[in-house]
């Protein structure tokens, strides 16, 4: 069973994102997606979970 398709670690670049097909890798390639940025703590000192 093979991955479904989608952006996967680049298995010949390690900074890079290839596409994966479904059968096979296209040529097709990206750097990753950097994270968003932290979020801060809530003042009762827990993180947000966006959750009242």
């Amino acid at each position: 069973m093979t991955p479904p398709p989608g952006w996967y670690p680049d298995p010949h670049g390690p900074h890079l994102e290839r596409w994966w097909d479904g059968t096979a890798w296209t040529e097709h390639r990206r750097a990753p997606e950097a994270a968003g940025p932290p979020v801060p703590p809530s003042p009762d000192g827990t993180a947000g979970t966006g959750r009242a």
